[in-house]
């Protein structure tokens, strides 16, 4: 059997969602590396935020590993 057809569609799914939400950092980290070096970066708030935008990956994540070894 292959491993497409172990995975269930909700996970598929999922994934999509979040390599969406994984490509959007690494465009916000590209554009933030090109900045003059002196301008400061992020703010304490968007520091913040970027602490939550992790924090929601990491709980995607470990959901679609329960959904995955759930079976």
């Amino acid at each position: 059997m292959s491993a497409m057809r172990e995975v269930p569609v909700d996970v598929v799914d999922e994934m999509d969602r979040m390599e969406a939400r994984v490509a959007f950092l690494s465009d916000v980290f590209l554009a933030i590396s090109e900045r003059p070096e002196n301008d400061v970066a992020l703010s304490r708030r968007g520091l913040e935020g970027l602490f939550y935008w992790t924090q929601d990956l990491e709980d995607m994540l470990r959901r679609l590993n329960e959904m995955i070894h759930s079976e």
